[in-house]
């Protein structure tokens, strides 16, 4: 019986797209292999870390898993077709040739080279001196809903995690999350409960709401804005914003017409991105 070396194993990963993918989306996010198991219902960490390294086989439901616990599930059917394939390879039904072709459409699927970069043809040419477009945009992760103040960043006491948002990782679409992240103002991420979700039609609890610090021009309806009051964001409508009709709590707290919910105000919610915390 051989073992694989170290050197070997790496050498698996980079041939396999979707290992790769998996292994830099959870390293972006800040995943400990814990927490993506949780997401991704409860899944071995052992078999979370071989399936990265090459050495073990989903099936297509687990696969499917893995990508929405990693706010991939865009291309759950490449997810589902990988483990087809590489189920296919393990079981001796797929000679190297038929392997290797499948890899390349997958690659192909994503938009991205060997090197797990994205490919020159789904990337523009960047301007010297735009941070933003050169890497990633880092997002201070709030750990409740406490309100982070009007600095460049939040107090270390109050973030509990970063998240690493890399345009690369988005294959044909890194153009549009590009000029989409380069459009976020200071943003933070702060965790959705229930209550706060209810007040905005089709708002997810669960969800993390990352908030982009921009002045109000005029509330857009359909769209959640975050206020401040009493030391905690809280989540209001474009109508709150526009009428003045704020919950109880807020009213409570002093926020009782449309002047105090627009003097309160923090910011947009830019994005949502699940929250693979829990």
């Amino acid at each position: 019986m051989t073992n694989k070396t170290p050197v070997q194993d790496v050498a698996a990963v980079a041939d396999d797209p979707v290992a790769s993918r998996i292994r830099t989306l959870r390293m972006a996010q800040g995943l400990s292999y814990k927490r993506l198991s949780e997401a991704a219902g409860g899944l071995a960490t052992s078999f979370l870390f071989n399936i990265e390294h090459g050495r073990k086989v989903p099936g297509e439901d687990v696969a499917a898993r893995i990508a929405h616990a990693l706010g991939d599930g865009a291309y759950e059917q490449l997810y589902r077709s990988w483990a087809r394939v590489k189920s296919r390879g393990r079981n001796g039904r797929a000679d190297h040739e038929a392997l290797t072709g499948a890899w390349e459409r997958l690659r192909a699927g994503f938009a991205v080279t060997d090197a797990g970069a994205v490919g020159a043809s789904a990337m523009p040419d960047r301007g010297e001196g735009d941070a933003r477009d050169a890497g990633r945009l880092r997002v201070p992760v709030l750990a409740t809903a406490a309100d982070p103040g009007d600095g460049v960043r939040p107090g270390a006491e109050l973030v509990v995690n970063t998240l690493s948002l890399d345009p690369g990782l988005y294959g044909h679409d890194a153009p549009q999350a590009r000029e989409r992240f380069a459009a976020l103002r200071r943003p933070f991420a702060f965790p959705l409960d229930a209550v706060q979700a209810a007040r905005v039609t089709g708002l997810p609890a669960g969800y993390l709401a990352i908030v982009s610090r921009e002045p109000l021009e005029s509330a857009r309806a359909g769209d959640a804005y975050v206020v401040r009051a009493v030391g905690r964001l809280e989540v209001v409508s474009a109508a709150m914003l526009a009428n003045g009709e704020a919950p109880e709590a807020l009213r409570a707290a002093g926020l009782a017409d449309a002047g105090a919910l627009r003097a309160a105000l923090v910011g947009r919610i830019a994005m949502l991105l699940p929250d693979v915390r829990r």
